[in-house]
């Protein structure tokens, strides 16, 4: 019989204890790896769409001369290009890109998934608004 039988208890949680932290930690940073993967996947899917609808909006102004036609709310054209390039320049550029690549603050990236779906937002209504005028 042992002669610290609550000790060895004690020891006993402990190191159940510590395996199970360790065993949080270690698959807790993998899936931190992957959805830090998808957020990379979708901002630079993201990206590729606002140049994408950027280049469709130039080509149909250029096409048809339509720099000064209004489109809504008072917009022309040309002004929507430009909004749409600053929106592209703040919020999806390389610069940004590679400050959310290179960071590992979760809040940093909690904040870029909820602007990459504001994002989405915008750029399905431009997408919305470009289609109307190129259709």
């Amino acid at each position: 019989m042992p002669l610290f039988p609550d000790l060895i208890f004690l020891l006993s949680l402990i190191a159940i204890l510590l395996l199970y932290l360790l065993f949080r930690l270690i698959n807790g940073r993998s899936s931190y790896r992957n959805r830090k993967k998808n957020l990379l996947d979708i901002f630079q899917q993201e990206r590729l769409r606002s140049k994408k609808l950027q280049d469709d909006l130039s080509n149909y102004i250029l096409a048809n001369n339509a720099n000064k036609t209004i489109i809504e709310k008072d917009i022309t054209c040309g002004e929507y290009l430009r909004q749409m390039q600053k929106n592209h320049l703040q919020n999806l550029s390389d610069k940004v890109f590679l400050k959310v690549k290179n960071t590992d603050n979760r809040i940093v990236l909690m904040k870029t998934t909820e602007e990459l779906k504001s994002q989405q937002i915008k750029l399905n209504e431009a997408q919305a608004l470009i289609s109307k005028l190129t259709a």
